[in-house]
């Protein structure tokens, strides 16, 4: 997994993931196209001040400073470093340019954050589409402060993992139905 290239090393981790009925190469072409949630998870980008999602996931997320770490046809890995749980986010990113410097950074006043999203096709005929969250804390006090910040804001962050992933299942079963 390229995840483990970019961040072997983390503190915290959230994985979900979806079985969808459609080939992979036709859930890999949903991740490229299917448009941000329209759904009531748009207040939760609201309330932290973040832009609503617009365009697609790699759209959005590069709009947002997110850098993408590695990339195969089965395998998007997308990273950012910052203090999260500021209270605006936007002035608290790093936003890396490079990998290297993603790779690199090591300011203990702030964590960085991969996440991938991974499809894998199954005996069933079926595509497995997952997402996976890493956070490594840089120091103690980045560790402590995000300790605070996950636990009030990872079970909206899981709401909009599964509705990313539902987005991505619907697009895909889409294009398999040409």
């Amino acid at each position: 997994m390229l995840l483990d290239d970019v961040m072997p090393e983390y503190d915290f981790l959230e994985r979900h993931e979806k079985r969808v009925a459609a080939p992979k190469d036709a859930v890999r072409r949903a991740i490229d196209s299917s448009r941000s949630p329209r759904t009531p998870a748009r207040l939760l980008f609201a309330l932290r001040r973040i832009p609503v999602p617009k365009g697609t996931l790699r759209e959005w997320a590069t709009s947002m400073g997110f850098l993408v770490l590695a990339e195969t046809d089965d395998e998007l890995v997308l990273g950012q470093i910052g203090r999260f749980w500021a209270l605006n986010e936007r002035t608290a990113l790093v936003s890396p340019k490079t990998v290297d410097e993603f790779l690199r950074f090591d300011d203990a006043r702030y964590a960085k954050a991969a996440m991938t999203v991974r499809v894998e096709m199954l005996d069933s005929g079926e595509t497995r589409l997952y997402t996976e969250t890493r956070v490594r804390a840089l120091g103690p006090g980045a560790r402590r402060r995000f300790r605070l910040y996950w636990l009030l804001i990872r079970p909206f962050s899981g709401l909009l993992r599964h509705e990313m992933l539902r987005g991505i299942a619907k697009e895909a079963r889409r294009i398999a139905e040409g």
